[in-house]
Formats: structure tokens, C-alpha cells, sequence
């Protein structure tokens, strides 16, 4: 294999990427890494800090789809009264780091004034599920969007799975969770990158460009 040519070729198809105003991370990013689940860092600083053409997916939603409408009718027929998806959509300004965080919980359900954030998975279990809920509890009460659901209380987290719910308490959004938000949040903020670390395994289902990550490069050119 041409790496010269191939390298020339990725990057002629290749939109060049735009730096941000300020940072921008989805709290799907936030939760791999508070998990660590993503070891490699500089996969998240890349993407907060400059803007990449979205990749095309093949990825079928219609069965998430359909629990999330099941759920919401479940909630209703309990007296809950219900809010999907982009009805929920949030953005919140950090205060200490220049940062916007974005997220859209599945559900936001409210029955006399107590107030439940979901997320509904229909894969196996995993440590960022957990992750993403707490950071939707904590950010729900801060959004301009949707802190009229909140009133300035932590919401009640739920993890919705096939086989079963995992209830997450409001006191679970703690300073031990706050500091690891904090420290992550600090590293894809920061004007030095990290390092790429770079695995089979992340690699093979990163979307950041080969033409930007250097860790991706040389995988390609070892291999031709």
C-alpha cells in the first residue's frame, strides 16, 4: 500500500476542521472518559476543540426508539407528566473552564414536584451509562432549557435497560463525582493537547480523521 497516496487521498475527502469559538463536549464524551472507558484522551480534546464534518452511521435507533416510547407511556399511565428527547436537549457554560456541554436525556418525567431524569440502553451495561445519567443530574438544574423542570433541585436518575432499572439517588451527584468532572473537564480544555494513547480498540472505532491524529497515521502506514 501507497501511504504517501493514501494519506494524500484521505485528505482531498477530508473537510478541514474548524476551531471552536470556545470548547464544546457532548456528556457522552465526558461520561467515557469519567468511566474509562476511553483511555485516550486526546480523542476527546480533539472534538472539543475543533469542529469535525459528522460521520455518516448505519447505526438502526428504531429499537431505542420504541423503549424510549414505551417507557414514556409507562410514566404517563403513573400520572407523570412526560418530556423526550429533544423536548430536553441541554447546553450549559462552565463558569471556571470556557466550555459548553451539551446533552439530551431520553426522558424527563415530573409528578408533584419531584422530578426524574432516564436514560434508556439497550445494550449491555457499562459504566458510562451511570456516568451519563449523573451528569444530566447535574446539569438539568443549570440549563436555561430545562431548569423550570428542576426547581433548583437535583433530579432522581434512572438507567432503563431490557433486563431491568438502575435507580440513581441525587445525593450520588457528590464532590468526589464534581472533582473527577472538574479534572476531566480541565484536560480537554487545556490549550496543550494530550498525547494520543493510542489501542487497537479505540482506534478501529475512532472518527477523529487520520489526517489529524498522528497515533491513526502511523497504525496505517505500519500496516502497508
Amino acid at each position: 500500500m501507497n501511504y504517501q497516496k493514501y494519506q494524500s487521498e484521505r485528505t482531498q475527502m477530508e473537510k478541514p476542521a474548524k476551531k471552536r469559538f470556545k470548547s464544546y463536549a457532548w456528556v457522552t464524551w465526558l461520561a467515557s472518559l469519567l468511566a474509562g472507558e476511553k483511555l485516550c484522551k486526546y480523542a476527546v480534546w480533539l472534538p472539543t476543540q475543533y469542529q469535525f464534518e459528522k460521520p455518516l452511521s448505519n447505526y438502526d435507533f428504531s429499537e431505542h426508539d420504541e423503549m424510549v416510547i414505551q417507557r414514556a407511556s409507562q410514566l404517563q399511565a403513573e400520572g407523570f407528566t412526560v418530556y423526550v428527547e429533544y423536548a430536553n436537549s441541554l447546553k450549559v457554560n462552565g463558569k471556571i473552564y470556557d466550555i459548553c456541554v451539551a446533552g439530551r436525556p431520553d426522558i424527563v418525567a415530573i409528578k408533584d414536584g419531584w422530578v426524574v431524569v432516564e436514560d434508556c440502553k439497550t445494550g449491555k451495561r457499562r459504566d458510562s451509562h451511570r456516568f451519563q445519567v449523573l451528569l444530566y443530574m447535574l446539569l438539568l438544574p443549570l440549563a436555561p432549557e430545562t431548569k423550570h423542570y428542576c426547581q433548583g433541585q437535583i433530579p432522581h436518575g434512572r438507567l432503563v435497560y431490557p433486563d431491568g432499572t438502575v435507580e440513581i439517588p441525587a445525593w450520588a451527584v457528590d464532590h468526589q463525582f464534581k472533582q473527577l468532572l472538574r479534572q476531566t473537564i480541565a484536560t480537554i480544555c487545556s490549550a496543550t493537547p494530550p498525547n494520543p494513547t493510542p489501542s487497537n480498540w479505540e482506534c478501529r472505532y475512532c472518527n477523529i480523521p487520520d489526517a489529524y491524529c498522528s497515533a491513526k497515521s502511523d497504525r496505517i502506514q505500519a500496516a502497508s
